[in-house]
């Protein structure tokens, strides 16, 4: 399920090594190289993968180590492809990449689904602790340290000119990717992480764990009126329509909306913390909620994807 790797090997960790004088002639190509106030520097690639060197460091980044492996990062790789990936790149530049720390990882995996992907966005509500962007090809969760991202893949792989592996052909193809993008020490509790630590058992099973339950902890919406019961009370018939209207405008524009309240000065903290709550509480689909078709379907996909990895 390991897609992009970003990874730092410290000189402190390869003794004896003049980096900058010793690696250059493993790569494939330069395209800079200079001096800056941290001192020299090369920049280039091994292969498709991006590399930086100078001389306290060499660092891979911004690269997908699937596609350098595999071929293509339409797939995802698990711990055995992992650790032959890390193997070949070592080899490639003469340096135990085993011992590199990891600065990101991209943990996906790529879902069939019924329908468009655009079809399930709508579905998934607030994430706590993360802020929620819908975007033309994909659905974002940021925060300081992570990512969720939804997206289409084949329609990524097309507006990259890029081919499209035969199983994927003519199908809705959702992938989606849980980045860790800074501070993973923290984030793993750990006191590093280096690239052997990828293709440990543990490690691998909670990461996985770990992309299971973020997904899950996304507040699922419910559709616009299938939940909509009969009721002859005055009070529940304006509180469902007022479901309705949130939904049909869509609950991350209402929330906003709330928040651009708040900002103005409208209305106050107290109160705009009420109204989110009330809001999210209003579309939150009820655990025993059997009538939203389209999570149904990516619940499933979720959790086979994290019991088969």
């Amino acid at each position: 399920m390991y897609d992009n790797i970003d990874m730092v090997l410290y000189k402190d960790k390869i003794p004896g090594i003049d980096l900058m004088s010793a690696i250059p002639q493993y790569l494939t190509n330069v395209t800079n190289e200079g001096t800056s106030t941290y001192g020299n520097y090369l920049n280039g690639y091994s292969d498709s993968l991006k590399v930086s060197i100078s001389d306290s460091r060499i660092k891979i980044y911004d690269s997908s180590i699937c596609k350098y492996y595999l071929g293509d990062n339409f797939k995802t790789m698990g711990k055995g492809d992992t650790k032959r990936a890390i193997e070949k790149i070592s080899n490639k530049l003469h340096l135990p990449f085993h011992y590199a720390n990891i600065t990101r990882i991209d943990f996906a995996q790529n879902l069939i689904m019924q329908y468009p992907e655009s079809v399930y966005y709508p579905y998934l509500g607030e994430a706590q602790y993360y802020n929620r962007l819908e975007q033309n090809n994909g659905l974002y969760y940021n925060n300081q340290k992570r990512q969720l991202v939804y997206y289409g893949k084949v329609y990524e792989q097309k507006d990259k000119g890029q081919p499209i592996p035969e199983l994927y052909k003519n199908r809705y193809v959702l992938r989606y990717e849980l980045r860790f993008t800074k501070r993973l020490t923290k984030q793993f509790n750990k006191p590093e992480i280096i690239a052997g630590l990828l293709y440990d058992e543990v490690f691998y099973n909670d990461l996985v764990k770990r992309w299971e339950s973020e997904y899950l902890a996304i507040q699922k919406i419910n559709t616009k009126l299938s939940n909509m019961k009969p009721t002859g009370s005055k009070k529940q018939f304006i509180e469902n329509l007022a479901l309705y209207t949130i939904l049909e405008l869509g609950q991350p524009q209402v929330l906003s909306k709330v928040k651009e309240w708040q900002k103005s000065g409208d209305i106050a903290k107290k109160q705009a913390y009420d109204l989110r709550k009330a809001i999210k509480e209003m579309t939150k689909i009820p655990d025993n909620d059997k009538g939203n078709e389209l999570i149904n379907e990516l619940d499933k996909k979720i959790k086979e994807a994290a019991r088969y990895s």
